[in-house]
C-alpha cells in the first residue's frame, strides 16, 4: 500500500525566481538519480495552491509518493545526516528558498485501491493500477 509524505511551504520573499529554479533542478537531479537513491519513491508531484476560483495562495506543496511505509521509513534513515551519495543531494535542495516557519508535513496512507478509477482523454473509465 502506498504512503504518501505531503510538504507545503511559501517561498522567501524575493527568492520566487531562484525558487522556481531550483525546483526544476532538484526535479532533474532525482529523475536522474532516482534508481540508486530514491527508488523507494513511487512518485513525486509539484503543486500550487489556488483558491476556488482559481487564483494562487502563497503554498505549494509537493506529494512524495513511496511504495510503502516501510520504504519511506528505509529511505529517511539512510538519509537523515546526509551523508554519502546524499551530500550531493543536499546541493540541490530547494529548502534555502522555503519561508521555514511556513513548512508543514503531513503524511497519507492510500486506501481503497481497488476501487480507485481514472477518465481517460476518452471519457471511458479505467480501474488504475
Amino acid at each position: 500500500m502506498s504512503f504518501t509524505e505531503v510538504e507545503s511551504w511559501e517561498i522567501k520573499r524575493g527568492h520566487e525566481e531562484n525558487h522556481h529554479i531550483a525546483i526544476r533542478s532538484w526535479f532533474d537531479y532525482v529523475r536522474t538519480h532516482h534508481s540508486e537513491l530514491f527508488a523507494e519513491w513511487k512518485s513525486a508531484r509539484y503543486f500550487r495552491q489556488v483558491d476556488r476560483s482559481g487564483n494562487p495562495t502563497s503554498r505549494y506543496i509537493m506529494n512524495f509518493e513511496f511504495y510503502t511505509r516501510v520504504g519511506h521509513d528505509a529511505y529517511k534513515k539512510r538519509r537523515k545526516d546526509w551523508s554519502g551519495p546524499y551530500s550531493d543531494y543536499k546541493k540541490v535542495d530547494p529548502y534555502e528558498h522555503f519561508n521555514i516557519d511556513s513548512v508543514a508535513v503531513d503524511y497519507w496512507e492510500a486506501l481503497d485501491q481497488d476501487m480507485w478509477f481514472d477518465f481517460g482523454q476518452d471519457n471511458s473509465s479505467r480501474l488504475i493500477d
